[in-house]
């Protein structure tokens, strides 16, 4: 999948955050579905060894869409750091320690 690009303020990181936190939204929302879909075809009463490799194959194309999302938010996080992620790296320069954040 592209990722969409949008005219957005470039002076507005905060903006652009947004942006690419609903797109990641949208990523983890279509894996979900994929996910649903596998699972569906094992509830039917008539699962036989084709059904099964459709499952398969849906579960395959989830859970790649799931990487796909994580490695998005992951790009999200890099590019435009959350405020908590600024504030520490702030106190980490002025001396400050990691040890109590929660950064993931």
């Amino acid at each position: 999948m592209k990722y969409f690009s949008a005219p957005l303020n470039p002076v507005d990181p905060e903006a652009r955050r947004n942006f690419a936190l609903e797109c990641n939204r949208l990523l983890f929302e279509e894996a979900h579905l994929l996910s649903r879909e596998a699972f569906e075809l094992l509830e039917k009463a008539e699962l036989d060894a084709e059904l099964f490799t459709q499952y398969q194959a849906l579960r395959q194309k989830a859970d790649l869409k799931f990487q796909e999302a994580i490695d998005h938010l992951r790009l999200i996080e890099e590019e435009f750091p959350s405020a908590q992620t600024l504030a520490a790296l702030r106190s980490k320069a002025a001396g400050g320690s990691f040890d109590s954040l929660d950064l993931h």
